[in-house]
């Protein structure tokens, strides 16, 4: 048959991009750009059907994030464990300090626990409770089990809190994090005058009482004289530039995109860095930073969190899948079907075909 004209620019492509002796074989868009005399769009749609590439693109992992955003006080409270297990045997066995800072105010609490178990979980925020009358609306933690587990959420529930977790882990609950920043330098330059590594006989109380005191840049006041008074003018002071256009968003709903991955620190980068499940866009959710909801292309059932347009990867809507194994067979000759485990897939998404549909 006749070659259109996209066919043969694909196919002048394939001999380009697939030649490990080219220098622009299994290289970048730019690369392919420039040895193939095409323009970068047709290049960019190419490589967007190409598995070898969007497989292993590169990952971006730091890039704007949205504000964590609280508009009044005890609206949104962060929380996180500061691990402090190099100097347990100084402080009665307790590894950890169990951190919460409101994220409005930045009025912060600490409770020292010796682990991470869901039942000390829920005896840290039970002894926070115990110290004020102030109640969050929203508790927000990373994806850490220590506190996303089922008996932390059923406490939260029953004290009327609602608990969310930000989805990739390498993400950081901000606040939080910045706060035990702080303490720990706090506390490390009073070890240092010191010599003493002792913080549960009063030192970490007097430490959290100074921050809570001390005036911060964001709120232009101490934690402790915020108040529903002024929080008009802390609302002004923290989120002013918030008012400025919200970016344009990079994806559209219907687009087919790929995942980051969860990768570890130290695996090897020949595994993929996107998920070989392709999903699709279902909603955009306007912010400074666009963040988008996606579903799997089977069951069209939506995945939990938001995701940044750094955090997907646009591909073309597949037409063929990568088979992992056979699971079973029924059918003979021409009619013979396989119930077969797609690559890359949850189990919930196999499927039975037709042998002769097979490449």
């Amino acid at each position: 048959r006749r070659l259109s004209q996209e066919d043969g620019q694909n196919g002048n492509l394939d001999r380009i991009y697939y030649d490990t002796r080219h220098p622009a074989g299994f290289s970048t868009p730019a690369r392919l750009k420039k040895a193939s005399n095409l323009s970068q769009d047709t290049v960019n749609d190419y490589l967007d059907d190409q598995r070898a590439y969007t497989l292993h693109k590169n990952v971006r992992k730091n890039f704007p994030r949205n504000k964590t955003y609280a508009d009044t006080i005890d609206a949104c409270w962060q929380c996180d464990l500061m691990d402090c297990s190099s100097i347990a045997d100084h402080n009665q066995s307790q590894r950890f300090i169990f951190v919460v800072i409101d994220v409005f105010s930045k009025y912060a609490w600490t409770v020292p626990i010796p682990d991470k178990k869901a039942a000390t979980i829920v005896y840290a925020l039970q002894t926070l409770f115990d110290m004020t009358t102030r109640r969050c609306a929203v508790l927000l933690s990373d994806k850490g089990r220590e506190i996303n587990n089922t008996t932390v959420k059923k406490f939260l529930k029953e004290h009327g809190i609602e608990y969310f977790h930000t989805q990739n882990p390498q993400t950081k609950c901000s606040v939080a994090e910045r706060f035990i920043r702080t303490l720990r330098m706090w506390m490390q330059r009073y070890f240092t005058r010191t010599g003493q590594y002792n913080y549960t006989d009063g030192v970490l109380a007097d430490i959290t009482h100074a921050y809570n005191h001390k005036t911060h840049r964001s709120i232009k006041m101490t934690p402790a004289e915020a108040s529903d008074e002024n929080n008009i003018m802390q609302y002004n002071t923290l989120y002013g530039d918030l008012r400025r256009e919200p970016v344009k968003p990079r994806l559209k709903v219907g687009d087919h995109v790929r995942i980051s991955r969860e990768k570890q620190m130290f695996e090897k980068g020949t595994h993929f860095n996107w998920t070989e499940e392709i999903f699709k866009i279902v909603k955009i959710i306007p912010h400074q930073q666009p963040v988008y909801k996606i579903a799997d292309i089977d069951h069209n059932e939506e995945i939990e969190g938001h995701f940044y347009s750094w955090e997907l990867n646009k591909v073309k809507k597949p037409t063929a899948f990568q088979i992992d194994h056979v699971v079973d067979t029924k059918g003979k000759g021409p009619k013979k079907q396989l119930l077969v485990h797609w690559q890359g897939y949850p189990v919930s998404s196999r499927s039975w075909i037709f042998e002769k549909d097979i490449l």
